[in-house]
């Protein structure tokens, strides 16, 4: 077993309850130190806060990030002590499996592991079965997931889901920490990341010891898979397209006829359903070209990030 270090960071929007099972999860795991950003409108009890046994948990009560879950995940990183090799990100509603922490520094004893993207179990029969190709980026400009899968190995994948991720810290530095400006359901923040970290010539393993169970809990404003969720998913695809493969990319353009071809065909859908699964996808497509400018550009835009949070996150992890 290696000594890397491990740092968690969990960000948290009015779950108490599932913030609290998270944190009770981490107890017996082998880590340096736990990081709570808590956007909900009041401050959470000491007793609502239990920590793993001799770790300090860092609790940081900031409501102004409501709605902005990638801009509490920077919040995070603002706080990252020194001793932390490894920073790992969960989501409030998942609890993690006994030898997660250790599987995260196996991991990333190889050198060159820059990232991992940890299995993120939910609970649905038969999941657990390899498919398909697990956390690829086609060349269509769709996603593959699988990240429920538990293959024998760790693989190498292009992407991983922000419910269960981890990172070198000085690769997090270098990229000056999370683009946090996916609005909505933060749809594609995670793949962002992790395809910047692509981009930068860093490998990306998927860890299926590296194990959580995700107990789904509600959504705060609306349902999980509303009319809302399915248009940022399109919106915030079409902007991560453009600026990790360019304005100009074969992705991206196969990727917007592709979603007009799949709309309009409308399987079997009633005329009204169809109708709805359109005009969804239209607005969808046409808000995510309408957020490019200033955004992205022809090329893929860099993979370090720039501005004032960007440099003092640069230098908090270096």
């Amino acid at each position: 077993m290696t000594d890397l270090g491990v740092g968690v960071c969990v960000v948290t929007y009015e779950r108490r309850g599932f913030l609290r099972r998270c944190l009770m999860s981490l107890m017996d795991q082998q880590v340096a130190e736990v990081i709570v950003v808590d956007a909900s409108a009041t401050p959470a009890a000491p007793h609502e806060l239990p920590g793993p046994r001799g770790v300090v948990l860092r609790y940081r009560h900031a409501p102004w990030l409501a709605g902005w879950m990638t801009r509490s995940r920077n919040e995070a990183l603002r706080h990252v002590d020194p001793w932390v090799d490894v920073v790992a990100f969960l989501d409030d509603d998942v609890e993690v499996r006994p030898g997660w922490a250790d599987a995260l520094r196996i991991a990333f004893a190889d050198p060159s592991v820059a990232a991992v993207a940890g299995r993120t179990a939910n609970g649905l029969p038969g999941e657990q079965r390899l498919r398909g190709p697990i956390g690829r980026l086609h060349p269509d400009g769709t996603l593959s997931e699988g990240f429920a899968a538990h293959p024998d190995q760790p693989l190498d994948v292009d992407h991983g889901i922000g419910a269960n991720m981890a990172f070198r810290r000085q690769v997090l530095g270098r990229l000056g920490g999370f683009r946090d400006d996916y609005p909505g359901t933060a749809f594609r923040e995670d793949t962002d990341v992790f395809l910047r970290v692509r981009a930068a010539g860093g490998r990306v393993l998927f860890v299926p010891d590296a194990a959580v169970d995700h107990r789904g809990a509600a959504h705060v404003h609306g349902d999980r898979f509303d009319t809302r969720y399915k248009y940022y998913a399109r919106r915030n695809h079409v902007l991560l397209l453009a600026r990790n493969r360019g304005l100009g990319s074969p992705e991206l353009r196969a990727y917007l006829r592709g979603e007009v071809d799949r709309a309009v065909r409308g399987g079997q859908l009633p005329l009204p359903r169809r109708a709805q699964r359109i005009g969804i996808t239209a607005a969808g497509l046409v808000g995510g070209l309408l957020a490019v400018p200033g955004r992205a550009r022809w090329e893929p835009l860099p993979s370090p990030r720039v501005g004032l949070l960007a440099n003092e996150i640069r230098e908090r992890l270096a």
